[in-house]
């Protein structure tokens, strides 16, 4: 059975030290998103809308305290069936409820619009990380945490932002409702008496210190009980990611899949990631589980616990009911605030493994630009003298070595030559080397400019869009005239698609794979490149295609091409040809190949 997507050997250990996990804790992870947000175009936005939530928590804890406030009042009114003063304290609710509903329709706003600008930022900050200076191709190989960015990228920073702003409020509002009622239940705590020998004794902030005691206690059981709820969200969330890259990868591959019959193979592999993915949900609903036995119990606890411990004071009649209901909602009001943590315990675990994710993306992005040191790998330097010349070289495969019959090789500007290498000899690594994509070796590659130079591979890739687009890209679409695309389209051979600059489809699907590397070719050369640099990109075409193809290129008198072929081409074409020749067995390097500019995806072709 084929391997499930997603859990090759491979993606369980990183290739070049990027970290499967970010380092330190929870506190070290957020001091770095502070840091890093300085500057941020989101960040001056995001301040005054906190501020406003702040000052919305603010203005609604003072409202809380006159409707703790107006509640004494109304039940001491209830109590003395004093009918206009019950009225009077109806209608001033109805002040007090309008004006609380305001505030938390303002508060709601603000909160939502925080998590925009929250996304906004984590978005596209690892957008910049992840699509610049070959990062997206060597984080494939980056072990676990590279293997489903679009997951990390477009989910789990939606989630991150949206539970940083709704703890990050609750938070601030139970703080700020601690702040505001811990002093308030002091003062009303002298009203609660204990009869000792006929005496009524107080105890000062009686009520704080039960509220404290109630709510520590609460929390430390949770803590206890809760805490592997961080690690198998953590798993849930990879599990999902690999299932989702598998359903994905069957549907770009649906053509070849049905012709092998592979159906059921595919579905045996399916089935197992989606075991694994109910086997994350079943233990995460077992954690659960086990910790609403403590918020649930809890929860109910905190009906009649403040009643009970300040029942005394209402028995033995220093306090009046109206008075009792005033300190039951004040503890309520402290307890809340302290037991926080433990309403909140599940999606504070939630949080910790999205943003534990998000950091470890980050993370091994950045290590990606980290020099590991010169031993085993070779330079790419720039040439001003305008050719490719390796020196020294030797290529080192993840299975044995590949060089030159001499370490010394000039490819001047101008020349047309055709390098040759058998199975197994690492053409596709020494094409990824001269790309930059690849430096595990010895020597040196000095290389013209990057900007001036095409890479065309077997496959070439197409972005989504127009046959406009597919023409320019990388370059904006327009930077291509209508003329110049359908001469060129004529030139290569693909006629037919002169009509259709401005149709979107599917490139690399709807088009065989000839008409695929002659739109790559049309492609290259409308760039109007010096150098072109391409491996088997021509391995599709017939005869015929293949000699319009080389004409072409002979057309641009100065343009130089270095082709890597798994057989020697007689065509006049070539100028010269050179031999990738194989040194050794070696052993498999598992897991081990680390380069600054990060392996190839190839095992040694």
């Amino acid at each position: 059975m084929s391997e499930p997507a997603g859990t090759a050997e491979n993606r369980d250990t990183p290739l070049f030290g990027a970290p499967l996990s970010p380092h330190g804790g929870t506190f070290v992870q957020v001091a770095q998103v502070i840091r890093r947000m300085r500057g941020a175009p989101e960040r001056k936005a995001l301040a005054w809308l906190v501020l406003g939530v702040v000052a919305m928590i603010v203005s609604n804890n003072l409202m809380q305290i006159k409707l703790n406030d107006w509640q004494g009042l109304f039940y001491d009114a209830l109590e003395r069936r004093d009918w206009p003063g019950f009225v009077g304290e109806a209608l001033h609710f109805l002040q007090i409820a309008g004006t609380l509903l305001v505030l938390v329709v303002l508060q709601t706003w603000g909160v939502e619009m925080i998590k925009v600008q929250i996304r906004s930022w984590l978005t596209r900050h690892l957008l910049d990380d992840w699509l610049t200076a070959n990062h997206s191709w060597l984080l494939t190989f980056a072990g676990e945490v590279g293997a489903n960015p679009d997951q990390r990228i477009h989910e789990d920073t939606r989630h991150l932002a949206e539970l940083t702003a709704d703890l990050g409020a609750s938070l601030v509002q139970a703080t700020l409702l601690l702040v505001s009622f811990i002093g308030v239940l002091w003062v009303l705590s002298e009203q609660v008496k204990f009869e000792i020998d006929g005496k009524l004794v107080g105890i000062p902030g009686y009520m704080v210190w039960c509220a404290i005691a109630f709510a520590l206690a609460g929390s430390a059981l949770t803590y206890f009980v809760g805490r592997p709820m961080v690690g198998d969200n953590a798993a849930r969330y990879a599990r999902e990611a690999d299932m989702r890259f598998a359903l994905v990868r069957i549907g770009e591959q649906a053509e070849g899949i049905t012709l092998y019959g592979g159906e059921a193979d595919e579905r045996r592999s399916i089935d197992m990631l989606f075991d694994r993915v109910l086997g994350a949900m079943k233990r995460l609903v077992d954690d659960l589980a086990r910790l609403t036995w403590v918020t649930s119990g809890y929860g109910w606890l905190a009906l009649v616990v403040p009643v009970i411990v300040a029942s005394p004071g209402y028995f033995s009649g220093a306090m009046s009911l109206g008075g009792l209901m005033m300190v039951v909602n004040s503890f309520n009001q402290v307890q809340s605030s302290l037991r926080w943590f433990v309403d909140n315990f599940s999606r504070i675990a939630d949080w910790r493994a999205t943003l534990g994710r998000v950091e470890a993306l980050h993370e091994a992005l950045a290590a990606l630009d980290r020099p590991l040191g010169a031993d085993g790998h070779f330079d790419c330097i720039e040439d001003a003298s305008d050719g490719i010349r390796f020196e020294g070289f030797e290529l080192k495969l993840p299975v044995g070595r590949s060089g030159f019959a001499t370490p010394d090789v000039a490819i001047e500007r101008g020349e047309r030559v055709q390098i040759v290498g058998d199975t197994g000899t690492g053409k596709n690594t020494l094409f990824l080397a001269i790309a930059g994509l690849w430096s595990r070796g010895q020597g040196t590659i000095r290389h013209p400019p990057r900007g001036r130079m095409i890479f065309l591979p077997e496959r070439p890739y197409f972005p989504i869009g127009t046959l406009r687009a597919a023409l320019a890209y990388p370059d904006p679409s327009g930077t291509i005239a209508d003329q110049d695309a359908t001469a060129m389209l004529d030139a290569v051979g693909l006629h037919r698609l002169t009509a259709c600059l401005d149709e979107t489809l599917r490139w690399d699907r709807d088009l065989a794979i000839d008409e695929q590397q002659m739109l790559a070719f049309a492609r290259a050369l409308l760039h109007a490149p010096d150098w072109v640099i391409m491996e088997d990109a021509t391995s599709a075409l017939a005869a015929k295609a293949q000699r319009r193809i080389f004409g072409l290129l002979s057309a641009r008198e100065t343009l130089s091409v270095v082709a890597l072929v798994k057989a020697a081409d007689d065509d006049p074409f070539y100028g010269r040809t050179l031999t990738l020749e194989r040194r050794g067995n070696g052993r498999r390097v598992k897991n081990g190949l680390r380069t600054r500019n990060g392996p190839a995806s190839a095992t040694g072709r």
